[in-house]
């Protein structure tokens, strides 16, 4: 068995017929079969059904396809460990929401301008379930809440830090963090995420306890609730966000801590480490873009730009 045959096969699998996938390798018809019946003769089974016209790959030829595209991916990674200019290969990343609207996309802009050959695959979901994700191996590596503690066989490589901040509507008198909070309605960002529980300890931790009205999973859906006068809440400003509206007023807890930090989390040895890597540092420097732009608590109390 060799890397020629397996990527024989992937090409069978993405072509119509032998002649289609020998003309995507620069094979003739007789080597594609070659390929094939070596394959064959070597694990003892049938790959490809040669009685349907045209040849259409077994059961069996399938699962060998779908194993295939992943070691084609690692050797190619490997051959780009020559080259200090060009990744190659396909990295599945998980993100949570907020990170995957405003700041992924420019850092998958610059990695395809500059590595035209690495794949990035993305699947969103909350911190804790891509976390599984990735210790499952379903994934390669996941942006996330930093986790409270450290999770066995996971490595952390910081991202950014995002302010905690508590908003409410501007028309209503200034609200300051502490028991006034309590005296109003307020909007959970759900605590199923990690920067929901991490919100909640904040407020455990000065010994507040809100008046509740609902608990939602989407930062967009949180500052709806609150700009429509349906209640306060706190939540992190996602890097690269634009500024709130005007019709809110948000103001920073201030003190230790009052800061969500996004991490990269992926499995120690990981194959895929040097993809990763490049985009942790694509993120981190459109993180530090954002932050050092002047964007943040303003003189006013309002998040984004300064400005009074």
């Amino acid at each position: 068995m060799n890397i020629r045959q397996l990527k024989t096969m992937v090409a069978i699998a993405e072509c119509r017929t032998f002649t289609e996938a020998g003309h995507q390798l620069g094979l003739s018809h007789s080597a594609v079969s070659l390929h094939v019946k070596a394959l064959e003769d070597e694990l003892n089974v049938v790959l490809v059904d040669r009685s349907v016209r045209p040849p259409a790959l077994t059961d069996r030829g399938r699962a060998l396809v779908s194993r295939a595209r992943r070691m084609v991916g690692l050797v190619d990674e490997i051959r780009a460990l020559g080259s200090d200019e060009q990744l190659v290969g396909r990295l599945e990343v998980g993100v949570v929401p907020s990170v995957l609207v405003h700041l992924l996309p420019p850092a998958l802009a610059a990695i395809r301008e500059r590595h035209p050959d690495m794949e990035v695959g993305v699947k969103v979901a909350l911190s804790g379930d891509l976390a599984n994700a990735l210790k499952a191996g379903e994934i390669d590596a996941a942006i996330t809440t930093e986790p409270d503690t450290e999770i066995d066989g996971l490595r952390q490589t910081a991202i950014g830090s995002e302010p905690l901040v508590m908003i409410a509507p501007a028309d209503l008198p200034p609200v300051s963090f502490g028991p006034q909070l309590c005296e109003h309605p307020f909007i959970w960002f759900s605590r199923k995420t990690w920067a929901g529980r991490q919100i909640e300890r904040r407020l455990l931790d000065r010994g507040l306890v809100v008046n509740a009205v609902a608990e939602v999973e989407s930062l967009d859906a949180v500052t709806a609730f609150v700009r429509h006068g349906l209640g306060l809440s706190i939540v992190p400003v996602p890097l690269g966000a634009p500024p709130l509206p005007d019709d809110i007023r948000a103001v920073s807890l201030g003190g230790p801590g009052a800061v969500r930090r996004l991490t990269l989390l992926e499995r120690y040895g990981s194959p895929k480490s040097i993809l990763s890597h490049e985009l942790a540092a694509r993120l981190r420097r459109f993180a530090q873009d954002w932050e050092g732009g002047g964007r943040g608590l303003g003189p006013s109390g309002h998040i984004g730009e300064n400005r009074s």
